[in-house]
């Protein structure tokens, strides 16, 4: 694979926006066409040459290009912004928008991302060894429903912030770590596992797709019905043992109630009171509303 090295050549103070900077731009082209490729510096238009040392080699195939952003620089936005093939590393930190809109291809950042990693990704994998903040997966405001990631896989090592999957439709999260409140909020469809703790609520207003905590949960929405204690709950082909409270939800957005929240028992004694319900059938609930 032919490596593309891009390193800042001082500090940013301002935001710079590197949505043209992938495989797909780059492959194919000579050195001088690369350095003249357009970015942003806050308002100011500049050529990637102005702001960057670029050096090493270039293929003809997007797929067999990788790009290294050296040194870190949360100022660096839209890095990997509908990438297709080929893979980006970036050494340290990433600001926000990292792996938006990507459709293939691999991301992997090294330091911690900023928010909406990830966000109405379509394919690829996004790997971040650090924390990453808010709205990993989502939309952005403003919006259509649902109209989040619809497919890919994002691993997160450290922690991450609130809204994790908002309005996802398909493609799976992992956390290692803690996350914020509200994780899977509006989720359509796609699976999300959290190894560490929840600040709370997580699964409202969600419609589809499945929601895995093993640490603590502080709080559970009222609009989601609690079903069942279940022994294990999977995670695309991975089975994770529990055992699990399971709760379906939201009843206030669909009735039906498809979308599934797996809570573990062990570390969320605070919801034993739950129990005193394994066994009621879901429409006496239903019936008692």
């Amino acid at each position: 694979m032919a490596t593309l090295i891009l390193k800042p050549k001082y500090e940013f103070n301002v935001p710079v926006e590197v949505e043209k900077v992938i495989p797909d731009n780059i492959a194919g082209l000579s050195l001088e066409e690369i350095l003249k490729i357009r970015v942003y510096e806050g308002n100011r238009r500049r050529t990637l040459g102005e702001l960057f040392e670029v050096s090493g080699e270039i293929a003809s195939k997007s797929s067999d290009q990788e790009i290294i952003f050296q040194g870190s620089s949360c100022r660096i936005r839209r890095i990997g912004e509908e990438m297709s093939a080929g893979k980006i590393i970036v050494e340290g930190d990433a600001g926000p928008l990292a792996g938006f809109k990507m459709r293939g291809g691999t991301l992997i950042i090294k330091g911690d991302a900023g928010p909406w990693l990830g966000a109405k990704m379509k394919k690829g994998v996004i790997e971040v060894f650090g924390d990453a903040e808010g709205f990993v997966g989502s939309k952005l405001r403003g919006e259509e429903l649902y109209s989040g990631m619809s497919g890919g896989m994002i691993v997160i090592h450290g922690n991450a912030g609130r809204e994790v999957g908002a309005h996802m439709s398909g493609g799976a999260i992992l956390v290692e770590g803690n996350v914020g409140v509200l994780p899977g909020m509006h989720m359509a469809g796609g699976q999300i596992l959290i190894k560490g703790n929840c600040a709370g609520w997580p699964g409202t207003h969600m419609i589809g797709g499945k929601i895995i905590i093993l640490g603590r949960v502080e709080s559970i929405a009222p609009s989601l019905y609690f079903e069942d204690i279940k022994k294990n709950a999977k995670f695309i082909k991975e089975k994770i043992p529990g055992p699990y409270y399971l709760f379906l939800g939201d009843v206030l957005d669909n009735i039906a109630i498809p979308g599934k929240v797996f809570v573990s028992i062990k570390n969320n004694p605070h919801l034993k009171y739950y129990e005193q319900f394994v066994g009621v059938v879901k429409d006496e609930w239903l019936e008692a509303v």
